[in-house]
């Protein structure tokens, strides 16, 4: 009787499952990400509405600025009580965070990084620059006529406050656009979704977004008010100089 190795059976269990599949998982999700991380930079301002539990919704703008895979920094806007927090995500999983009541800037930890962002659905994590086909593990676990579903799962743990990712990736064009975060325990705890979705200057963008934690009852809600791509953003942008710069 003929034996086969491990190696041997794996091999062959990853084919066919592509073959019934039609893609492999990781080439999904860096197809995901090369569309969303398309654009050589962008500057985006946007309108949020948080929603708590009792229903009531407090109105915040921010403004995005984005270069590469891993230069973020995203600022308020208003209202005056916040304006000027801001937030900046360098490689390297370097992150700071500015507080213009305290005049201060701080370093955030990898171990707190799963904590909200101002008073956001967003964490510190949500907010940073970077390709998940890098960071994370991925399994293509079913699809449809529209879209491919993968879950992920992080391949290192600390600082994140989810266990594993579903997404799902349209097939036409692989936008992600939702996402279904699981704690510690399996069990399903936030949703982000994306609609609207535009091509401006070539690149598809999602126009609104909602993030809604569900165990919290909490939602934020977003809105693309001005999107500009490939302005030529200059490196000083995402500085701890500019981080404190006001409107």
């Amino acid at each position: 009787m003929r034996r086969y190795t491990f190696t041997a059976i794996l091999t062959a269990t990853i084919f066919i499952t592509n073959l019934v599949f039609g893609m492999n998982a990781i080439d999904i999700v860096k197809k995901g990400d090369d569309v969303s991380n398309a654009p050589k930079d962008a500057h985006i301002i946007s309108t949020m509405t948080i929603i708590d539990q009792n229903g009531n919704k407090s109105i915040r703008k921010s403004e995005i600025y984005q270069k590469g895979t891993e230069k973020r920094l995203v600022r308020f806007l208003y209202p005056p009580d916040q304006k000027g927090i801001a937030f900046l995500s360098l490689p390297n999983d370097v992150m700071y965070l500015y507080l213009p009541a305290f005049h201060k800037i701080r370093q955030i930890a990898s171990h707190v990084k799963n904590q909200n962002f101002a008073g956001t659905d967003f964490t510190y994590d949500d907010l940073s620059a970077f390709r998940l086909s890098k960071s994370h593990k991925a399994t293509l676990i079913s699809q449809d006529n529209e879209y491919y579903i993968v879950k992920l799962v992080p391949q290192k743990s600390e600082g994140k406050e989810y266990s594993f990712l579903k997404v799902w990736y349209r097939k036409d064009n692989f936008y992600p656009m939702k996402v279904e975060y699981y704690n510690k325990n399996g069990e399903l705890y936030k949703i982000l979704s994306r609609s609207n979705l535009k091509k401006i200057k070539g690149y598809w963008i999602a126009m609104q977004m909602e993030v809604k934690n569900i165990k919290k009852n909490h939602m934020t809600r977003s809105k693309m008010d001005k999107v500009e791509f490939d302005i030529g953003l200059s490196d000083r942008v995402f500085t701890k100089r500019f981080l404190i710069r006001s409107r």
